[in-house]
């Protein structure tokens, strides 16, 4: 009966496949329709099925530990900017819960095959390559692929199974393999679950790769309405811009002679925005790239192990514009793209004097991590680090903030050369950085400890070292200061994902005046605040949170938020034959956030438990003394405490008032954690 409800299913199949490693079988579970309409795909279906199929209070790297690749609900039907995957799972980093978001093939290759996501358990007894071909899945040896690199993995993969429109492929490197705690997921090659550790947990199951091949469609509502409209965002996105469009867009690029006023605007907190169309135009352009320069000036950017100053220690038009999109740009010999995307924001670089090619391009997070974290202003070795990290399978953001906290615990004695192999890891010395990002790749000598994220390193060290070691719960904070976009630093503590800049937050409208993506569910004064002061922030960071969420149920691109926004419930509604309106989409977000943090709940992590660090405050050596945010103290608990409210969440528990998960229609799913 299961079978013949799933044909009736529409814009989903209705099918999760469940693997077990150890014992080498796969099973078909039917999920009711219910579940699509409250949770969509991605991370609420992910949340969903974790909430019922996750051990509770299991070691992320246990055998009987499981996790999740799970499509969003429009990945896979061509719709605009839905070649996203996304993973779930509990994380071996923060030991919470955790999800990842990449580009790649993986979810358009398992939509194809007949199912909407992948569970996998147990442990593999030899290294292990899990096929899926339609309805036939295969466990095959590894043991060749066992020690060999990212590129090498992809390559001798393409050779057997075909590229990515064959096939879709996910796998690790060494990092992996040696189970260190920030150990990334590399999809089609060059995109990655980065955060969270999940090439740890690949790792422990044995499991090299996953293949999808699929050959089948997924069923739609109204096919014709679907291409209609995937077609009128198309379109719109590709059109040509006018002299004003073009003028703004030239604009936002950064320039050194404007160094002072991307400093007054910080200090003001004065919002900029450019029109839709420029902002279109310059990330099609440049990407996150076009950030950094400007981020180092105004201080979103911390630099230093959060102690430096962008406008003193790194100075725009001396060094940061060193690092800057335009000087990136020379080293692109194509772009790239996540698929079906109208707006390709990523590219491929060759450096010649590193002996680099067919290498991603660094993004915002990898330049200024390896760049103006560590005071380095040379983009080649920049770009090698980066490379370092996709070769060899580890998450950018906890690799460099970890090197951050290395070069301050040399500056206090702490740490020697000797301590870090004979490498001489100081401020400015990129050549150290590259050695060590190595190091931590392959997991040999001190990269053994360091591999493991900062948090685990100063416990290593001790001496006093755990003072500035930076991190929430084990998670490092991406490089977006919460003392510059207070909102950002509340994502940081209050997401159930401890550390984490993509989760979902209105520091976009709160710095940047970016619009609601949701328009037609919220009044504007309730999503729009302004950038200092506190007033309405709890609110507007609940607004945006669970739009974001419902952009990740949908299987959506994040950065069509900053470029304007897309009809979701009409491509919703054309794909699967509902009539959800904004509302109702936001109502799904905040059921997934709500399912996200039940999962901490349930494995007794609590609110206080994502403590920021000192310096996230802008307190005791992170109460800045020069820069536009000198003196600048930000009240983290205040606005989560706020957030919290807002979301209805116990301040000291993090329950949902069981009234609203009976509102939801949550209660009895989370029967024992609401209250």
């Amino acid at each position: 009966m299961g079978e013949a409800l799933a044909v009736q299913h529409k814009g989903f199949h209705g099918r999760v496949l469940f693997v077990d490693l150890s014992a080498k079988t796969h099973r078909v579970e039917t999920v009711d329709g219910s579940v699509y309409r409250d949770y969509l795909g991605g991370y609420g279906l992910g949340a969903w099925l974790m909430w019922k199929h996750y051990p509770a209070g299991t070691d992320p790297l246990a055998p009987e530990s499981c996790f999740a690749l799970s499509s969003g609900l429009l990945t896979g039907l061509h719709t605009p900017f839905s070649g996203r995957i996304q993973i779930v799972g509990k994380s071996p980093l923060t030991n919470s819960w955790a999800d990842s978001n990449s580009g790649g093939s993986v979810c358009s290759h398992l939509r194809a095959a007949g199912y909407d996501a992948l569970v996998v358990t147990g442990k593999a007894d030899v290294p292990t390559l899990l096929v899926v071909r339609d309805s036939e899945v295969s466990f095959e040896p590894a043991g060749e692929l066992w020690g060999k690199e990212v590129p090498e993995t992809f390559d001798a993969l393409k050779g057997r199974f075909g590229g990515k429109r064959d096939v879709g492929v996910s796998a690790i490197g060494p990092a992996g393999e040696k189970q260190l705690r920030i150990a990334s997921v590399m999809n089609d090659r060059y995109h990655a679950f980065g955060r969270q550790g999940f090439g740890a947990v690949y790792g422990s199951k044995n499991l090299k790769a996953i293949v999808v091949a699929g050959t089948g469609e997924v069923p739609v509502a109204h096919p014709d309405e679907l291409k209609k409209i995937s077609k009128r965002i198309t379109d719109e996105y590709k059109k040509d811009l006018g002299l004003v469009a073009r003028f703004f867009a030239y604009m936002a690029k950064p320039k050194g002679w404007l160094a002072w006023m991307y400093r007054f605007m910080a200090r003001m907190g004065s919002k900029f925005q450019s029109p839709t169309a420029s902002m279109r135009r310059l990330w099609s352009q440049r990407g996150t790239t076009a950030a950094v320069a400007l981020s180092v000036e105004n201080g979103d950017a911390p630099i230093k192990n959060w102690t430096g100053v962008g406008s003193r220690d790194f100075p725009l038009a001396k060094r940061a514009m060193k690092l800057d999109g335009k000087v990136v740009d020379k080293y692109i010999t194509k772009k790239l793209s996540c698929g079906d995307c109208p707006m390709p924001c990523k590219g491929i670089v060759k450096v010649k004097s590193r002996g680099l090619s067919d290498v991603r391009r660094p993004d915002y997070e990898t330049i200024i991590g390896f760049g103006a974290n560590l005071l380095n202003d040379d983009i080649e070795l920049v770009t090698a680090c980066h490379d370092a990290c996709n070769r060899l399978g580890i998450d950018a953001v906890s690799s460099s903030m970890t090197l951050g906290w290395v070069c301050e615990a040399v500056d206090k004695g702490i740490l020697t050369k000797d301590d870090l192999d004979g490498i001489d890891m100081r401020w400015g010395n990129g050549e150290a950085a590259l050695a060590l990002t190595i190091k931590i790749g392959t997991g040999e000598g001190c990269g053994a400890w360091l591999g493991n994220g900062v948090k685990r390193a100063a416990e290593h060290v001790g001496k006093g070292s755990d003072a500035f070691a930076v991190h929430v719960h084990g998670g490092e904070p991406a490089y977006h200061d919460s003392r510059f976009t207070s909102l950002m630093g509340v994502t940081y503590i209050a997401d159930p994902t401890p550390g984490r800049h993509t989760a979902g937050s209105a520091s976009w409208n709160e710095t940047f005046g970016a619009g609601f993506s949701l328009p037609k569910a919220a009044d504007k004064k309730d999503w729009n605040v302004k950038w200092k002061g506190t007033e309405g922030k709890g609110k507007a960071q609940a607004l945006h949170s669970n739009a974001h969420q419902a952009m990740n149920g949908l299987g959506l691109c994040m950065f069509t938020m900053l470029t304007g926004s897309l009809p979701w419930a009409e491509l919703t509604n054309a794909a699967t034959g509902w009539n959800l309106t904004d509302a109702d989409l936001l109502a799904c977000g905040e059921r997934i956030q709500n399912l996200r943090a039940a999962f901490n709940r349930r494995e007794g992590i609590k609110p206080a438990d994502f403590a920021p660090h000192p310096r996230m405050l802008g307190e005791q050596d992170g109460n800045l003394d020069a820069g536009p945010l000198k003196g600048v103290r930000v009240p983290l608990p205040v606005l989560r405490d706020d957030y919290y409210s807002s979301m209805q969440w116990n301040k000291t528990t993090g329950n949902v008032s069981k009234a609203r998960a009976t509102e939801l229609g949550m209660a009895d799913l989370l029967e024992g954690f609401t209250e």
